[in-house]
């Protein structure tokens, strides 16, 4: 029974790891900034990019949100911005090189039917905040923030799932490195070129005791229904670790 368990946990990870090999993961660490090479949207505006990496170098050129950047390189000097510290990085600009914050920078870039939206992140105290600004056609950009339940997370374009009116659908998916963590997350559809926070959903395990699991089941997926959203919500208890007796409630 425990190599069952073992090939079923190894099937389960491979699956998770092949799905999440294209994107990027989000965390508070060093680890999760931006790499060399790697092309970001300043999430800013009106940024200034430096000849140095200090905020009273001399300004090379100022760039609006949505500007095209290429990362050369992360400095170790920082600025507490928005709650965060945040390292300077070395980028290029239509042949120039510069400085620009870290936290003026886009961690990601969705876009859907033409519309762009860019993601950052903010700190209050003791809880983490993901910012989303939605670039409008005529140049101007719209702001919301949303609690983060879990700094550790992917961003994902879901498509539409078959949900009629409804233009695509992305998922702040939770990563749960530990027991007791919340694995879940927080599902966001835009309509009408609008992006509106639909649900946040929870995922906890704690290995060998217990689990609280809750799940959209959507048009496209298995058992889903034509035109309707399933929620599906289920608590249990591991009565015994060694048959995998649970008790569901």
């Amino acid at each position: 029974m425990k190599t069952k368990q073992m090939l079923s946990i190894l099937t389960l990870l491979t699956i998770c790891l092949f799905t999440n090999a294209q994107q990027k993961l989000h965390c508070s660490y060093d680890d999760c900034g931006f790499e060399s090479g790697e092309v970001v949207y300043l999430f800013g505006d009106q940024v200034q990019l430096r000849e140095a990496p200090t905020i009273k170098s001399k300004v090379l050129k100022t760039l609006t949100i949505g500007t095209q950047l290429v990362v050369l390189g992360k400095h170790e000097h920082s600025w507490r911005y928005k709650g965060m510290d945040s390292h300077f990085y070395k980028v290029g600009y239509k042949g120039m090189e510069g400085y620009v914050l870290g936290g003026l920078m886009a961690i990601e870039r969705k876009v859907i039917n033409d519309l762009t939206h860019l993601f950052g992140r903010s700190k209050t105290g003791d809880q983490d905040y993901l910012l989303i600004r939605t670039l409008a056609k005529e140049g101007t950009f719209s702001e919301k923030s949303t609690r983060l339940g879990n700094t550790q997370f992917y961003l994902s374009h879901l498509g539409t799932k078959g949900v009629p009116g409804v233009e695509g659908i992305l998922l702040v998916d939770y990563v749960a490195e530990g027991c007791g963590r919340e694995g879940g997350g927080i599902y966001l559809f835009q309509q009408q070129d609008r992006l509106y926070q639909v649900a946040r959903l929870s995922q906890v395990s704690d290995g060998g005791m217990y689990y609280s699991w809750e799940e959209f089941i959507f048009p496209e997926d298995d058992h889903g229904l034509e035109g309707k959203i399933l929620f599906k919500k289920e608590q249990g208890a591991y009565l015994d670790e060694e048959s995998s007796w649970k008790k569901i409630t």
